[in-house]
Formats: structure tokens, sequence, C-alpha cells
């Protein structure tokens, strides 16, 4: 398990969020912990979250979590959610993303649209879903700041389109929800 990698981890999660949510971070942290594999090497992305880098996890192994594990509420909950939305099981991404969607605070923001950039169609047919309940201002302001990342989210996307959904579920680039989702961010920073 990965008691040993505790230390670690809680520079990971720290590193995830900015200094302001650093109790949120730390209390996630600390009951992630024993679930995260210390032998899955945990790279991360840069982002800016209100003028600030972020350091957000590519993917974090879980051992023993599922999909229906830590729905249990408490002041960490939705920086526990964030970090399952970098998990390695594309059903536990999921449900954890369906559970901060609706958070809408600046430091949740790059957890869901980093999803955007990635290849399970199922997620971002979420993302898309849920765009009238996103508070336009936070993600036009993270947009803004990330103007670099958005770019290489987009990139991702269409080769991710073209690779795996073109031929089959989504002839229409235009309608990809991957594309599609990052189109209507950029619309609201435009």
């Amino acid at each position: 398990m990965a008691s040993s990698n505790s230390p670690a981890f809680l520079r990971v999660a720290r590193a995830a969020f900015p200094s302001s949510s650093q109790t949120l971070a730390e209390g996630a942290a600390r009951i992630l912990s024993p679930l995260v594999s210390g032998s899955y090497r945990i790279l991360s992305a840069p982002v800016v979250v209100l003028g600030e880098i972020v350091q957000i996890p590519q993917r974090i192994h879980f051992i023993g979590l599922d999909k229906d594990g830590l729905q249990v509420q408490n002041d960490f909950w939705p920086a526990i959610q964030c970090l399952c939305t970098r998990s390695t099981d594309g059903y536990l991404r999921q449900a954890a993303l369906r559970r901060i969607l609706s958070i809408n605070e600046p430091w949740s923001v790059p957890f869901v649209v980093l999803l955007a950039g990635e290849y399970v169609v199922e997620i971002i047919e979420d993302m898309v879903a849920s765009v009238s309940a996103l508070d336009r201002a936070i993600y036009l302001n993270f947009v803004r700041e990330n103007r670099v990342l958005m770019s290489l989210l987009r990139s991702r996307a269409t080769s991710y389109w073209d690779c795996y959904y073109r031929r089959t579920s989504h002839p229409d680039r235009a309608r990809y929800p991957g594309l599609t989702f990052l189109h209507q961010l950029e619309l609201w920073a435009s």
C-alpha cells in the first residue's frame, strides 16, 4: 500500500491546489494516501489558477478505490473528488468528475478542463452536458490564464478524435465532445 508514500503524495496534493486551498489539499492527501500506489510515478502538468502555478497530477493509481468509494461528505470531499479525477481508472475519473462539476471554485476548474484533452469520450460527454451549470466567469478566467494549455488540449482532443472517433461515432470533428467543450470555453473567453 502507500503508507510509505504519504509524504510524497502530500507534496503532490499540495502542489495541485493554490496556496489559499492548502488545508483542503492536506486533508484530502491524508485521507487518500493509504489508497495511493507508491510504485506508480506521478507526473504533473502545470496550470495557472488565480495567477498561481499549480501542478495537476497526470494520473494517480489508487488501490482498492472504486467509483462508489469515498462518497462521505466532509470538509475535504471536494479536493478528494478533484484528485480522483486524475485516477488511472476511467470509471473513477468519471464518477469524480460528476461530483465536482457543480463545485465551481477556481481550484476545481483545471481538474475538469484537463479531461477535455483526454480519450474517454463518455467522460467528456458529461462535461458537455453540464456546460450550462458551469460558472462562466470562473472558467473564462481559467482560459485566459492558460492560453497555451488550451491550445495543447485542443491539439490532444483533435488527435483523439482523429485516431479513435473520426471513423466511428463522431465523423464530424466540430461535434466531437472534447472539441465542443473546449470551443465553448474559448467562446466565453473571447
